[in-house]
């Protein structure tokens, strides 16, 4: 299958983000987070994704060498009627440490268990979850970006 990629300055760990859906003509996927390299929750610095054979959209994001926690979230923005359609879920997590290539679906979250993860842009909520040794963050500024 051929695929091309759009990047974001390529340093230490490239991650891939991948998102299987199926656009209208004139609709972007679009990828937006708490971490600098994806926009810190603001739309008109989130990275836009290429469009590849099977509906598969993909961005190859540069990262610092350091590990690093973040939360991010999918939209989708019709060039046209310049509406924003946005996950209906909450804010994806992922810690990225290595070269890594996260495949997402639309509305469905990954499982992601992490003992004890820290953003310092944020006040973190804590969530409940199945483990009581488990703590999530969650970034608060997001939801006024859903309605």
């Amino acid at each position: 299958m051929f695929r091309c990629s759009s990047s974001s300055l390529l340093c230490g760990n490239n991650v891939t983000f991948t998102m299987v859906y199926n656009t209208q003509p004139g609709e972007n996927v679009y990828i937006v987070g708490s971490h600098p390299q994806l926009g810190e929750w603001d739309p008109l610095k989130a990275k836009r994704m290429t469009w590849n054979i099977g509906n598969i959209w993909d961005v190859n994001i540069g990262f610092a060498t350091e590990s690093c926690f973040v939360q991010y979230k999918y939209f989708v923005f019709n060039e046209h009627n310049k509406q924003y359609r946005w996950e209906n879920i909450e804010n994806r997590q992922a810690i990225i440490n290595s070269d890594d290539y996260f495949e997402d679906k639309w509305e469905v979250k990954r499982a992601f268990v992490v003992e004890q993860a820290k953003d310092t842009d944020s006040t973190p909520n804590s969530l409940n979850s199945n483990s009581s040794s488990t703590s999530f963050l969650m970034d608060t500024r997001i939801p006024t970006m859903l309605e």
